[in-house]
């Protein structure tokens, strides 16, 4: 289940609120900008042979002697991407990285299938089959059940920077793109660009523990590389910690500012915390859902 049936209900009833319009394959709950045939009023048009008469404006054409159609704003589904990483850093801490972005996950999909979105999930860092798209609340096990699939996240593995270009180089529709991921590699940036510019609106839920934002180390230490394997030995001191919260700094502030030259909206959220806590700082109070 992961979510708690509190949480459930702190999530019926909301939307994804995208900046972005975008075009769906099958109708669903969102008002587009292309014009169909739904509930809510776009404009007129001139008569064609062929048009369904039902959506002949009879008043116009008693009044002017003209006939005309009324057009809608189509209401069509929205695409979720849930970019889930699971390389292995994202085994760090208790609980780990991977398990609170894994909820997470399963929280804003439930959202998006409860507002008819087309909810796809992949998984980033290493290679697994597609998962199919899911459609409606019905489908919510089967979200769970992609989301809790045991994974060694120490396996051989593609770069998280990797999997996300391959993912903007395929040939999905745009949509929202939710990443979900501590954000620990060097490139990660220049992907999200790549990313953004496929015309996908980019969410990043970036997951970072306490003591990654401010490690509480001192002396002569031997640190074993998650992603590489490879041992680093350092001198834990003020000023080694000094330099390594710059350079974190430095690296959160790059992924910031490539987010917003893509218009998406980025957030750091830490694995102790609670949806509910996420959902009022971070996905209200910013606007990622009505």
């Amino acid at each position: 289940m992961l979510l708690e049936p509190r949480e459930f209900r702190l999530l019926d009833g909301l939307r994804l609120n995208p900046r972005k319009s975008f075009g769906g394959k099958v109708r669903g709950e969102r008002l587009t900008k292309k014009k169909g045939v739904s509930i809510e009023f776009a404009d007129y048009r001139e008569y064609a042979e062929g048009d369904d008469l039902r959506h002949l404006d009879w008043n116009v054409l008693a009044r002017l002697d003209s006939p005309v159609m009324r057009t809608y704003r189509d209401e069509e589904d929205l695409a979720l991407y849930i970019l889930l990483d699971a390389s292995a850093s994202m085994g760090f801490g208790e609980p780990t990285k991977f398990d609170s972005a894994s909820r997470l996950a399963c929280a804003v999909g439930y959202v998006g299938l409860g507002g008819g979105d087309a909810v796809v999930p992949r998984i980033l860092g290493k290679r697994e089959p597609n998962h199919s798209t899911l459609r409606g609340r019905a489908s919510y096990p089967r979200l769970v059940g992609w989301a809790t699939q045991p994974r060694d996240l120490e396996m051989a593995k593609d770069g998280l920077s990797t999997s996300i270009r391959s993912f903007a180089g395929s040939s999905t529709r745009a949509g929202i793109a939710l990443l979900i991921s501590d954000g620990l590699d060097p490139d990660i940036s220049s992907a999200i660009r790549i990313l953004g510019g496929r015309g996908h609106e980019v969410l990043f839920l970036q997951v970072l523990s306490d003591v990654e934002i401010d490690p509480d180390l001192e002396g002569d230490l031997r640190l074993l590389d998650s992603e590489s394997g490879r041992p680093i030995e350092i001198t834990a001191n003020s000023f080694a910690l000094k330099e390594y919260r710059r350079r974190l700094q430095d690296h959160n502030q790059s992924i910031v500012e490539s987010i917003r030259r893509v218009g998406g909206r980025h957030a750091i959220v830490n694995p102790s915390q609670t949806l509910e806590d996420v959902l009022q700082n971070v996905f209200r109070r910013e606007g990622w859902v009505r």
